[in-house]
């Protein structure tokens, strides 16, 4: 049988490495893979905390892989030797939701028909999860931007974006670097920056050609993305009355009080958007990070080459890049 190696998360602060065997034979229509590099993302940080606590639990879903082998019954748009990303939502394409254009929302989202997550040599993976990214070999790692980036598009698309002349973005790590790249450099909005961290700020301003924030600006729309409930709540009091927030903060386990109350004294417009809607806002992601992502972006990104899942975890929150990326290398 083919030998892997799985990271799990055993508890809060702990990833294990485990041997595993993967079939000798493939089930059919599912892909073989070798996962490339996988980015960290809030939920999977939010589990290492100990916020959520469904352990052992296998890790990583802004991957990106190699195609190494299929067993399908199905026409595939993508063969061996192809580079593929996914979301890790499953689709039935046959309840209420997925009829309704909201795949995303699937009942049977959780069925988890793969045999483990990115951070991790190998896995199978049932086809119909996959989608062919063209990003050039070079600069693969890049692809890593293509699921959070079609969380945001799909996030955008709840609002006219064409009404949305001043947008403040509030928090610069990997969401929110992603949704400045996109509303700044792909669709020319008028995007201001707020951060605690000034050298993070600053260097995103830079290369992304927009504002730090100021005070009484009226914004048509703010973009929560901290990932925490302190910075959510001071968001909301920092807001105006009756502003329209998009808070892409999911906070599983953490300390919420105070956030209704303020919500509500505001009559704050508030959207939580979840996952990334429909699986063609990954191929439109796709196009933005191959077309528009360049080489000066790329120090935004902090590459770890490691088996020891712990160290870029442990280091997140004092890494000075938005995006920490992890290249699982076993001797």
């Amino acid at each position: 049988m083919p030998k892997n190696i799985v990271s799990y998360l055993k508890n809060a602060h702990n990833f294990v490495n485990v041997s595993t065997n993967l079939p000798n034979e493939i089930p059919l229509n599912y892909v073989r893979v070798k996962y490339l590099y996988c980015g960290i993302c809030g939920g999977d940080y939010s589990q290492f905390l100990g916020y959520r606590k469904n352990y052992p639990v296998s890790l990583g879903h802004e991957f990106v892989a190699e195609v190494l082998d299929y067993n399908c019954d199905v026409c595939l748009d993508y063969d061996i030797g192809d580079f593929v990303v996914s979301d890790f939502n499953y689709r039935c394409m046959e309840c209420e939701y997925c009829n309704q254009n909201k795949s995303h929302l699937c009942k049977d989202n959780d069925i988890a028909l793969f045999t483990n997550r990115a951070f991790s040599i190998y896995a199978d993976i049932h086809y119909s999860y996959l989608v062919k990214t063209n990003i050039s070999s070079q600069y693969i790692y890049r692809a890593t931007c293509i699921e959070p980036l079609s969380c945001i598009i799909h996030a955008m698309n709840h609002y006219d974006i064409t009404k949305l002349n001043s947008i403040l973005v509030y928090g610069t790590g990997n969401i929110g670097m992603l949704c400045t790249f996109y509303l700044s450099c792909c669709i020319k909005k008028n995007v201001y920056i707020y951060d605690i961290n000034e050298a993070k700020r600053t260097n995103i301003v830079n290369l992304f050609l927009c504002k730090e924030a100021k005070p009484n600006i009226e914004y048509d729309l703010i973009i929560e993305a901290t990932n925490s409930s302190d910075g959510l709540l001071e968001c909301i009091h920092k807001s105006a009355y009756n502003q329209s927030l998009c808070s892409f903060s999911h906070l599983y386990g953490q300390e919420t009080s105070g956030i209704y109350e303020a919500l509500v004294k505001k009559e704050s417009m508030v959207y939580f958007p979840l996952r990334n809607g429909s699986k063609t806002n990954l191929k439109v992601a796709e196009k933005y990070i191959r077309n528009n992502w360049i080489s000066d972006y790329d120090v935004l990104f902090q590459i770890y080459e490691t088996n020891d899942i712990n160290i870029p975890f442990a280091e997140k929150n004092k890494c000075c890049q938005p995006k920490q990326i992890i290249q699982f290398i076993v001797d």
